[in-house]
This record gives structure tokens, sequence and C-alpha cells, in this order.
């Protein structure tokens, strides 16, 4: 089975249509596109220190919680 010469040609220009496809994505507004995403990267960020902080609290509570129950059951036994 043989490739005529058009199906050829459009084979080997699809992935170079994808890189110009991919460019254009943000090239219309180059300055907006790269200030979202930072907007989303520092919120991103935000998010995860909160995140953090709030694990940070519960590792501690839990940790109280625990040596609590390790003295009492010293007692009880």
């Amino acid at each position: 089975m043989e490739v005529c010469g058009v199906e050829r040609i459009l084979y080997l220009l699809c992935p170079l249509m994808m890189l110009f496809y991919m460019k254009s994505m943000c090239s219309s507004d180059k300055k907006n596109c790269h200030s979202t995403n930072k907007r989303n990267h520092l919120e991103n960020i935000n998010a995860l220190k909160s995140q953090v902080h709030n694990l940070m609290v519960q590792n501690k509570k839990l940790s109280e919680e625990v040596k609590h129950l390790q003295s009492t059951k010293g007692n009880v036994i």
C-alpha cells in the first residue's frame, strides 16, 4: 500500500501545524496570558501555604491527643 504524495505531505505537516497552533494560543494577548499565569501561580502557592498551615495545626492537635491517650492508657493498666 503506497501513500500518495499529498497524504505524505499532510502527515509530515501535522506536527508543524500543531506547533503553530500551540504558539498562537497565547500570542494574541501575550502580556495578559503571562500575568494570568503568574497570578494563578501565586494563588496556588498561597492555597498550598494555607493547606500546610492547617495540616501542621492538625498534626499538633493529633500529637497532643496521642500523648494524652498514651498517658491515660498507662494509668489504667
